[in-house]
């Protein structure tokens, strides 16, 4: 059988890029015989030369009609090579049979297409090669893998390239983006990258790569250091500053990705590669710390170093401090740490694994952020009210506010957080709050009664003063506002709160002293004079009921304090009511004086008188609060009973006869019962005094000297206070008592001394005993004044 030589592989470089392809003739066998017949022509033709039918028409085989393009000048662009449209038709049928044979040895049109579509043999643009530059491009096609691939790829990439390069003969103008990166990423993998390249790669956030790269740069430094050559310690020394200046640049990336995670929407995008560079790091600080000597990065450390960093940044900068209220930096301060808070619960914690506890550390690290911005705060001059905003936002607000806020209070624990002041500076601010309102309550009470004072000198006839309300409201707001913010301050405040208040109420009390007198020296008139009393004198009952309680529920153990408060309003109470009184019984005296008197039984116009003006002053001194006044009208009543019987004692009238006894017995008991009703009316809670009047009225009236012992006996046991002259008094009185029968009453006296147990007399059941006694007289009472000795002194007497 003939042999076939094939003239394929020599093409010709011209002829590759100049035009289509012509194959020599030569190559077919038979080609320059004679026309007799060759039993292997259509054998040759149709197995060996698949070409054969389209080498008569000058087509090339290696033109593909699938990518074919129009260009703009009606040229057809073809993979990387431009074909010219002439001999168009000459060449689509040797590329159907170039497919034909391609299929015929087992490959899939699919395949085929592929392969074709690689290899462009044509290209018009490109100049004729040596084989020298060939060469060289066929180095620089070799693929390469990204930056951040391994190297098995990059290789396996390049085999396969490898098995297809034989296609092309030529470059084109422009690579792929990933022709390029793989060509970087085969350099990287064969060469160390230099440190502007790693730096270039930590500004483009490529931070994995980037570190390992700093990892093994660093391990050289460290190979280097112990060869203990100089030159080897030189180059350890210039490489260490390097990887220093390179870690240092990683870390400052590392906190602008923290940084821009909160701040914003696509911050959180890097996150990822930073987590996994920090656990690279990580893995390496454990190999540095078996090998000894090497100091751990701690790379997670610093992350949180930037976390709390970036807290400080977006919380309260510190100018904005120094120029906005306290108020308005403590509510940016509250809404910001809960919109950050918020964020990284739905935005950061996916970013990050479980180990790392992000949500903790930002809660710790924003709490720890917080406390730096309030003792920024604390150093500012506070004044009262700001401080109390202060207080209150630090010890409550804050938890239930910031960290109590609803969608935060489920996932914080805050009985772990530390405390958000250090306990010296909260024990010096609440100082300062104390001494602050101190002075402040001080002040303005002071303000209060000077107020008040000017209003006494223009004679207001106004019962009732506006000073206890505004000094009351002024101490309430300051202990509100102290115990909403803890309890123990609220007692301190409470407590500061009734010293001032004593010391202002001392002055209240001088002032008030200084009035009386000068009200009651003067010729001020009723109408002036129990208005102003009587306004001073119902400041009393509210500050008394103020103090109670709030001793009551701050300070129960504060004897001495109450008691210095209450001492003092009892002095201003007991002066104004004296002061009224002694006007009172001024104005009734001469009345007092016409009583029990040979007239009084004819004309009842002084007693008359004296009811009268009782119940005139009354409508006056009803405008004053209890107790003062039912301490007023109580005193008012001991002291008309006494005056009544004081006329009754000192021995004005004397009955001439049985008729004369009973009609003053009965002038007595009429009277006694229009006292008894008028002080009933008055709400007096002095009812004991009314018998005194008829008891003594019945002594008189009886005739029956028996009757007239059990009368004096009822007598002394509900006024023990009566003595010897007392009753020798009302026996004159009558007219008719002889000695003996003074004397027999006298025994019954006697029979009661025997039962005298020496207790004292109650002190709110002493009437005679403020009634002037004359001559040698003594207590026929229980109390320590009366005894055996004194009534057998008066019985002696009688002798």
């Amino acid at each position: 059988m003939p042999l076939v030589k094939s003239n394929l592989p020599r093409l010709s470089p011209a002829k590759l890029h100049g035009g289509a392809v012509k194959l020599q003739k030569e190559i077919i066998l038979g080609s320059r015989m004679g026309s007799g017949t060759n039993p292997f022509e259509e054998n040759l033709r149709n197995e060996l030369n698949p070409f054969a039918e389209d080498l008569e028409r000058e087509k090339n085989p290696f033109v593909e009609e699938e990518d074919e393009e129009e260009g703009p000048n009606g040229t057809l662009l073809s993979g990387t090579g431009v074909t010219p449209t002439k001999g168009q038709e000459k060449h689509e049928s040797l590329t159907k049979s170039l497919r034909r044979m391609w299929v015929k040895k087992g490959k899939s049109p699919t395949e085929t297409k592929s392969l074709f579509k690689l290899w462009s043999p044509t290209e018009p643009s490109s100049p004729v090669k040596s084989s020298k530059k060939r060469n060289e491009s066929w180095m620089e096609d070799e693929p390469t893998a990204p930056a951040n691939g391994p190297v098995t790829e990059v290789a396996a990439d390049l085999e396969c390239t490898r098995k297809v390069s034989f296609l092309r003969r030529g470059k084109g103008k422009a690579e792929t983006a990933l022709e390029k990166s793989r060509a970087e990423a085969m350099a990287k993998a064969k060469d160390p990258l230099s440190v502007l390249e790693i730096h270039q790669l930590i500004q483009k956030r490529e931070l994995v790569v980037a570190d390992r790269h700093i990892i093994e740069l660093d391990e050289e430094c460290e190979r280097l250091r112990k060869q203990n050559l100089e030159a080897a310690m030189k180059d350890s020394e210039r490489k260490a500053k390097d990887v220093a200046l390179l870690y240092e640049a990683l870390e400052n990336e590392l906190g602008v990705i923290v940084s821009e995670s909160l701040a914003l929407p696509q911050g959180a995008l890097h996150l990822g590669e930073m987590v996994r560079t920090i656990e690279q790091e990580e893995k390496a600080d454990r190999v540095r710390a078996d090998r000894g000597g090497v100091a751990p990065r701690e790379l997670r450390r610093k992350w949180r170093e930037a976390v709390k960093a970036s807290a400080s940044e977006r919380l309260l900068p510190s100018k904005a401090v120094d120029s906005t209220s306290v108020t308005q930096c403590l509510r940016g301060l509250g809404e910001q740490t809960v919109a950050d808070l918020i964020l990284v619960r739905k935005n950061i914690i996916p970013s990050y694994p479980k180990e790392f506890e992000v949500f903790n550390v930002y809660v710790r690290i924003y709490h720890e952020a917080v406390s730096s911005c309030l003792l920024q705060l604390a150093q500012r001059d506070l004044g009262i009210e700001e401080l109390y905003t202060f207080l209150e936002w630090c010890h409550c607000l804050y938890f239930r506010e910031v960290m109590g806020h609803e969608q935060l209070t489920a996932h914080i624990s805050k009985q772990h957080l530390v405390p958000l002041l250090p306990v010296d500076t909260v024990h010096t601010l609440e100082d300062k709050c104390v001494s602050m309102v101190k002075a402040q309550i001080t002040k303005h009470m002071k303000r209060e009664l000077h107020a008040e004072q000017e209003k006494w000198k223009e004679e207001s006839r106004t019962f009732h003063s506006e000073m206890v309300n505004k000094i009351i409201q002024i101490l309430s707001q300051h202990i509100e506002k102290s115990a909403a913010i803890t309890e123990e301050l609220g007692v301190r405040i409470a407590l500061c709160s009734l010293d001032g208040l004593a010391d202002v109420l001392q002055s209240f009390q001088m002032s008030a002293h200084e009035l009386y007198g000068h009200l009651a020296e003067g010729s001020a008139r009723m109408e002036c004079l129990v208005p102003q009393t009587i306004a001073v004198v119902n400041c009393c009952p509210a500050f008394r009921d103020y103090v109670t309680r709030l001793i009551q529920k701050f300070s129960s153990d504060d004897e001495e304090l109450k008691s210095k408060v209450m001492c003092t309003l009892d002095k201003v109470e007991r002066g104004g009511i004296k002061l009224l009184m002694e006007k009172l019984f001024g104005e009734l005296k001469p009345h007092f004086e016409k009583l029990l008197k040979k007239k009084w039984l004819q004309n009842s116009e002084s007693f008359e008188t004296i009811v009268s003006v009782i119940r005139e002053r009354f409508n006056q001194f009803h405008k004053m609060n209890s107790p003062p006044y039912q301490t007023l009208v109580n005193d008012v009543h001991l002291r008309t009973i006494t005056e009544y019987l004081r006329a009754l004692l000192q021995r004005r009238l004397t009955c001439t006869s049985i008729e004369m006894r009973g009609r003053v017995a009965h002038r007595l008991r009429e009277e006694s019962c229009q006292l008894q009703v008028l002080f009933q009316g008055l709400d007096s809670t002095m009812s004991w005094l009314d018998p005194a009047i008829e008891h003594l009225a019945e002594i008189i009236r009886l005739k029956d000297v028996s009757s007239i012992q059990m009368e004096v006996g009822a007598l002394v046991n509900i006024y023990p206070d009566i003595s010897k002259s007392h009753i020798s008094a009302m026996l004159d009185m009558r007219g008719d008592m002889s000695p003996s029968n003074q004397q027999a009453i006298l025994e019954a006296l006697q029979e009661l001394s025997r039962q005298d147990d020496g207790t004292a007399l109650p002190l709110n059941r002493t009437l005679f005993g403020d009634i002037e006694e004359t001559g040698d007289m003594c207590c026929f009472g229980l109390s320590g004044r009366s005894g055996p000795g004194c009534l057998m002194r008066w019985l002696q007497t009688f002798r």
